[in-house]
């Protein structure tokens, strides 16, 4: 049943027709394979049987191409095997024995002179058109050998006056670059064309297969996967009818699942009759990314022709060609060529790829991505290309690229060897912003191995900070290296620059020893700067020792500013060893309120983060980011980078997430958050760093605190001052613990020790120097002190704020002082009041104006029991009567005054007391609620 192909057969008719008349013809049938080119050669010989024609056959095979005339023999053989009465003249039987052979399973003699051939094989055709038409089909022309092409052409060229139609198949781009081949197509009189079935008559074929009831969606499901090809698409229909479908349309997936499988078997089938075919196919899988048609050309090793046809054959179902001449191969192609090759014939197809792209010239990791698959690196350039795709990944920010390639490297090397540990030493330096463990037992391994103590010292000074101080393993390696190294003092130049690194790490692991950070200041005195500043490894070691300063309390904001802004001066923001800089000098700067000395350098180290595409830095230079917003109280600005920080931080990564988790649960805490408390409670659990176990306690405190549960509050924070009083860290302006912990030992009655601990932070924070803490500690002895002496206080902090650009901070104190003045000096309160809340709300902290000074839930902002807050006589009056239970109404009857102004007593009373409403009334008055 041949559908939608009413005009081709007329052609075909006609054609027939013409040359019964006497003129000679040539008919080519072109299309896609598959779309029935083959189908229409089988009509037209029904069609000349009809009109009584002589119909020779014969079929073109790419594994028959060698022998001589096979296509001529295949259409006139079987005249030799006529019977001798047949209808084969006689002396046309004589021509062809001495042409061809004695009969049909003769083997042909020796050759004769092509000319005599083709000769001969006109003459024979013109002998056997005078009784009746002959038509010759010739199947697949492209895969016809050279002889018979020549014979082909040389009869187009002479059909004029003989009663002979010559009938081809030629698939879509096949032969195009054959001139005999496009000799006999430029001779076509009738051109047929094998087009693609519509979806209506694929519904055809579907319904006769399955019936009238098939769904429409199963036969538009079966259009998509075939293309509309006649050929594969009653393959598939036949498979889908011995798989018992039945054409409906919950099939749909069912029936793409076997369209897919088929169209591989089609494909396994071609490669195995078509090996230049499956030679093109595995050259374009191979390489990959990199298929351009000459290089898929020269790798599979076939001849220009060869390869044409080999890409016609694939083009357009299994393969597209990009107009930039690179070859995109299906998902299916790359199955089928994976599965038909050996491991071994994969290694030697990868190996030859990376030689052909190196011989073109192709970048380092083109290279190894295909020595990643080859089973054994032969010689030393394989491992040396792979270190030098590794350097490049380094470069365009992919470490894990980098590693994978060492990684590979590395298998073939015998253990010991020199060129191992150089290795492994790259390797750890790719792992470090992966995997810093995974790159400290690679350094570890790659020590002993280097040859020289400087060796070792140069691979160990690449470790971080951070991983330096992660365990005993990696700070034994580090002190037994600086041991055998020397101090610092002792040496010059490049072996000098190691030992002040290593000596940086030593300083940072011993961060949380007493007796270690007592010689820090001493120590930062002790360095000379070079004729242009400090060094880069100096600059590393100041910024560890000017932290070591700040923890303790030993430096001053002053001089930490100063030398924080020299080392800024000198190191490059994209730097590869600015990472230590950046993750301590801006936080130093921030704590010592001067973050704008940071900002351009945090600016350019972003750029050059997003650069480079590291997920690391960037969480680290909007952490920075947050603390200096932090510092100036732009608690909106402050909290969307620090969340940012925190969800670009890899949790799994301690070394990197300290940053960020410390910039988030400052924002927490300070704006009472407790979601962000909660998540950054979650995410850090487990982790062991003192910076996170201080941040942990506090957020844990204020969430205790927000519970009612002011006992377990003050534990918390209680907890967390002996840890780092052990440490040695007593300077209060990273780890407020104290101020938490005198207000809720205020709140719990415990005056003596409130007073203790706020005078302890005040004398801390009198030692850093900054205005913003002293201001905070000033404010925090107002609260445990009552009358003028805490009124004083306050005036002082707020004196000292306006110095500050912590407006937050400034808000807290005008809101605090302005409460206090409230009945004494109501104008002055009324300003300073208005001032809180503009401040306030600049700062993003519009709550502050009813919920204190922002550091617990509003819920537990009482002051202290000894000194509670005056309330005007109607407040107090109108508050007792709502404590009992009474209605705005019925206070309003009993004490003969309007509801409004009841209303207006409550709410003032509601401030004063730090209250949310009524149902707090009770428990700050000191009354017994009502019991209505």
């Amino acid at each position: 049943m041949l559908l939608e192909r009413e005009t081709e057969l007329a052609v075909l008719e006609t054609a027939v027709s013409e040359v019964d008349a006497g003129t000679g013809a040539l008919l080519l049938i072109d299309g896609a394979a598959g779309a029935g080119g083959t189908a229409l050669l089988r009509h037209l010989a029904i069609v000349g049987g009809r009109h009584g024609a002589r119909v020779l056959r014969a079929g073109g095979a790419q594994l028959e191409r060698g022998f001589p005339l096979g296509v001529v023999r295949q259409l006139t053989l079987p005249l030799l095997a006529a019977p001798e009465e047949g209808d084969v003249p006689v002396v046309a039987r004589k021509m062809l024995g001495a042409l061809l052979g004695g009969s049909a399973q003769d083997p042909p003699p020796a050759m004769p002179a092509i000319a005599t051939v083709l000769h001969g094989l006109h003459t024979l055709l013109v002998g056997l058109g005078e009784d009746r038409t002959v038509v010759l089909l010739v199947d697949d022309l492209h895969w016809a050998d050279e002889l018979s092409l020549r014979a082909l052409a040389f009869l187009t060229a002479r059909l004029r006056g003989m009663r002979v139609l010559i009938g081809v198949v030629l698939q879509d781009g096949a032969g195009t670059r054959d001139p005999l081949v496009q000799e006999i197509v430029r001779a076509a009189r009738y051109r047929v064309r094998a087009e693609p079935l519509s979806v209506a008559a694929t519904g055809k074929l579907v319904g006769a297969q399955f019936g009238s009831g098939y769904d429409p969606e199963f036969a538009e499901a079966c259009h998509e996967i075939t293309g509309g090809s006649p050929k594969e698409l009653r393959t598939l229909l036949g498979r889908a009818f011995s798989h018992r479908l039945g054409g409906r349309a919950g099939e749909c997936e069912r029936v793409h699942a076997l369209g897919g499988s088929f169209r591989q078997e089609r494909l396994r089938f071609l490669f195995r009759r078509d090996p230049a075919v499956e030679a093109f196919g595995r050259a374009v899988v191979v390489l990959g990314a990199h298929a351009r048609l000459d290089l898929a050309g020269r790798l599979s090793g076939i001849d220009p022709g060869g390869c044409a046809a080999a890409r016609a054959a694939l083009e357009g179902t299994w393969v597209t060609v990009t107009p930039e001449r690179t070859v995109v191969p299906e998902p299916g192609l790359v199955r089928v060529v994976e599965e038909s090759m050996t491991a071994a014939e994969a290694a030697a197809a990868h190996r030859a790829a990376a030689e052909l792209l190196t011989e073109c010239g192709f970048p380092p990791e083109d290279v190894a991505v295909q020595l990643l698959q080859v089973d054994t690196l032969r010689d030393g350039r394989e491992i040396e290309q792979l270190r030098s795709a590794a350097v490049a990944a380094r470069r365009r920010g992919a470490p894990d690229a980098a590693a994978r390639y060492l990684r590979r490297a590395l298998l073939d090397l015998p253990p010991g060897s020199a060129g191992r540990a150089r290795l492994l030493v790259e390797l750890a330096a790719a792992e470090l912003d992966l995997d810093p463990g995974s790159a400290v037992r690679h350094l570890a391994q790659a020590a002993p191995l280097l040859p020289t103590v400087r060796d070792r010292a140069a691979a160990v000074s690449w470790i971080p900070l951070a991983v330096a101080a992660s365990g005993p393993l990696v700070s034994e390696l580090v002190r037994d290296v600086a041991e055998h190294l020397g101090p610092a003092g002792s040496l010059d130049g490049y072996d000098r620059e190691l030992a002040l690194r290593l000596e940086a790490r030593t300083w940072y692991a011993g961060l949380d020893d007493p007796g270690r950070l007592a010689d820090a200041h001493r120590r930062l005195a002790e360095l000379r700067g070079g004729p242009f500043g400090p060094g880069a490894a100096e600059r590393e070691l100041r910024s560890v020792l000017l932290l070591a300063g700040m923890l303790t309390g030993r430096a001053d904001a002053a001089g930490t500013v100063r030398h924080a802004a020299e080392i800024l001066d000198h190191e490059p923001a994209h730097s590869g060893r600015a990472w230590s800089v950046l993750r301590i000098v801006p936080l130093l700067l921030a704590v010592a309120e001067r973050s704008d000395v940071a900002r351009p350098w945090l600016a350019a180290a972003r750029e050059h983060a997003g650069r480079a595409g590291t997920p690391a830095a960037l969480a680290q230079v909007d952490a920075q980011q947050a603390l200096g917003l932090l510092s100036r109280g732009d608690l909106t600005a402050a909290r969307e980078y620090a969340v940012r920080a925190f969800e670009v931080a890899d949790p799994g990564r301690p070394d990197t997430l300290v940053l960020p988790a410390m910039a988030l649960g400052s924002v927490a805490f300070a704006t009472r958050d407790k979601v962000l408390a909660v998540r950054v409670l979650e995410v850090t659990a487990g982790t062991g760093d003192l910076s996170l176990f201080a941040i942990r306690r506090s957020l844990r405190g204020m969430l205790a605190a927000g519970r009612g549960d002011v006992e377990a509050a003050l534990a918390q924070f209680l907890d967390c001052g002996r840890r780092l009083d052990r440490a040695g860290w007593q300077n209060p302006v990273l780890y407020p613990w104290r101020p938490a912990a005198a207000v809720l030992s205020a709140r719990l009655g415990r005056r003596d020790e409130a007073v203790r601990l706020a005078g302890e932070y005040h004398q801390r924070a009198a030692a850093w120097g900054s205005p913003a803490l002293l201001g905070r500690a000033l404010r925090i002895q107002a609260f445990v002190m009552e009358g003028e002496d805490g009124i004083h206080r306050l005036r002082e902090s707020v004196e000292l704020l306006d110095t500050s650009e912590n407006r937050f901070e400034l808000a807290k104190s005008c809101l605090e002082l302005g409460d206090r003045l409230r009945e004494t000096h109501p104008g002055e309160a009324e300003r300073l009041l208005a001032r809180g809340h503009r401040l306030a709300e600049q700062c993003g902290a519009a709550w502050l104006a009813d919920h204190g000074d922002g550091l617990f839930l509003p819920a537990e902002r009482t002051r202290v029991p000894a000194r509670r807050p005056e309330l005007t006589r109607g407040e107090a009056t109108v508050a007792e009567l709502a404590a009992q239970g009474r209605t705005n109404s019925e206070i309003a009857v009993e004490l003969r005054i309007s509801r409004r102004a009841v209303e207006k007593h409550l709410t003032s009373s509601y401030r004063k007391l730090r209250i949310e409403g009524r149902p707090d009334l009770a428990g700050a008055l000191g009354v017994g609620s009502g019991t209505r």
